[in-house]
């Protein structure tokens, strides 16, 4: 890049005659047109050596801003995975009222797993003292979750010995797309497997627990 320079204009001497005068004021005249050209050169080769930098600055302020925008994107979204997330079962269609505390809701209905071993009457009168009863299976497709049940659980399916066949609590009989019941050799009461598949049990053995009861 050129050297960009000062020019000082030196005043003519006081007592020149005037053709000098004409020829140091053309020779002025000439001098400041240079010296302007010069300094317009200076100029353009600056703003050139500027431009660059100056363009590297707005796309890294726009990558800046760009950054700032995506990640609070990124925070709201996991914000509110993490409050959805507070609840282990609700239900996702429509309203599910308020359960006890450690209750799990889902459609409307509250269910709690007891880790304490009972016996099934033990178990059902436990229930009952929580204003709940032992585990119905509706239908496998209000109650899907109970498929991913692990362990053995009491539930309130026995078997009658006036006609033979299996009922809930609350009276009515077993059907066959409530859930699977594999018979063993013994047993008048039912476990909850997984898969909605229940085995028959000695009441008598002590077992965990499923109680549950409609929702408020």
């Amino acid at each position: 890049m050129s050297k960009c320079h000062n020019y000082n204009l030196k005043p003519a001497k006081q007592y020149a005659s005037p053709g000098q005068q004409k020829q140091r004021s053309a020779l002025i005249t000439s001098q400041s047109r240079e010296n302007g050209n010069i300094q317009l050169k200076c100029a353009l080769e600056k703003l050139k050596v500027l431009s660059p930098l100056f363009v590297v600055r707005v796309i890294a302020v726009a990558m800046a801003i760009h950054f700032i925008v995506v990640t609070v994107m990124w925070f709201v979204v996991f914000i509110t995975l993490l409050c959805n997330n507070e609840v282990p079962v609700s239900s996702r269609e429509g309203y599910c009222g308020p359960c006890p505390d450690n209750w799990i809701c889902h459609r409307n209905n509250c269910y709690q797993f007891f880790n304490d071993n009972k016996t099934w009457n033990e178990s059902q009168a436990s229930c009952l003292s929580q204003n709940s009863s032992l585990l119905k299976i509706y239908s496998k497709e209000e109650q899907e979750f109970l498929k991913l049940v692990k362990s053995y659980h009491w539930i309130g399916l026995v078997h009658t010995e006036a006609n033979g066949s299996w009922q809930w609590e609350d009276g009515s009989s077993l059907s066959s797309n409530q859930l699977t019941l594999v018979e063993m050799p013994s047993g008048s009461c039912a476990l909850y497997a997984s898969s909605f598949k229940a085995y028959t049990e000695d009441c008598s053995n002590p077992n965990t627990y499923i109680c549950m009861k409609t929702a408020m």
